[in-house]
């Protein structure tokens, strides 16, 4: 199963903290959490403008208030919040059953093992091995940086 990984976060350098998550997985099942427990001095003025007004904040539940479901949204510190994700991939069953891919995913990778306390904690369904869709492109002979509307014709079958 591809489940496809995106996340926002206070700054690139050592200090980075997840703001929120979010992962799509092919069969339809989604899962969404904003996390309340980062450093919000860390916020720069691109992320204050771009990114904290799109946030849903106190409208979301609270991770340990709700049960974890296919399409499932929360609010919470890490640890509710990696508890919930832990939740929602199990259900996809067995030991490396989920190839997880991003767009440039080199942050993106390093924040989800992050949440679990480090790659070698990861949930078990997810493969230690993570795919990068823009390296696909790149390998495709296609620019990455093209406008993302042309490459609706790109397969990754």
């Amino acid at each position: 199963m591809r489940v496809f990984l995106d996340t926002e976060f206070t700054e690139l350098p050592r200090r980075a903290a997840l703001i929120s998550i979010g992962l799509a997985a092919e069969n339809g099942d989604l899962f969404y959490a904003e996390l309340s427990d980062y450093p919000a001095e860390d916020i720069n003025p691109w992320l204050r403008d771009n990114v904290m007004p799109l946030l849903s904040g106190d409208k979301l539940p609270i991770a340990a208030t709700v049960p974890v479901t296919a399409q499932y949204c929360c609010r919470g510190d890490r640890s509710a919040v990696a508890q919930a994700l832990r939740q929602w991939l199990a259900r996809f069953g067995e030991k490396n059953a989920i190839s997880i891919w991003a767009d440039v995913l080199a942050w993106d990778w390093l924040l989800f093992c992050d949440l679990f306390g480090g790659a070698f904690s990861i949930p078990e369904q997810v493969h230690y091995i993570p795919r990068d869709l823009s390296t696909l492109l790149w390998a495709c002979g296609i620019d990455p940086d093209e406008q993302r509307e042309n490459l609706g014709k790109v397969s990754i079958s």
